[in-house]
């Protein structure tokens, strides 16, 4: 009798074995379709684009602000009294 319920059980599990396979199959293939239909409406997708422009400006304005403070010191000393202008005294 015991032999009888394990080829039961053999058949079954095969059978068992043999849906969730199938089911697997299935869930895989869909996560595949819908992965492939989301790459696909990313790559169409205009955000990139933007990314990279934004980017781009970025890096100008980083070279902008670099190339500012690369100025020499003397230009950064503060003037004295002798180097302003004199104000016109025959004016009255």
């Amino acid at each position: 009798m015991s032999k009888h319920t394990n080829s039961r059980r053999h058949r079954m599990g095969g059978h068992d074995a043999e849906e969730l396979k199938n089911f697997w199959e299935k869930v895989i293939q869909e996560q595949t379709k819908q992965q492939e239909a989301e790459e696909s409406r990313l790559s169409k997708s205009a955000l990139n684009k933007l990314r990279q422009e934004w980017t781009l400006r970025l890096e100008g304005r980083i070279r902008q602000v670099q190339a500012h403070m690369k100025t020499p010191q003397e230009q950064m000393t503060p003037l004295s009294i002798e180097a302003l202008p004199s104000p016109d005294k025959t004016v009255a």
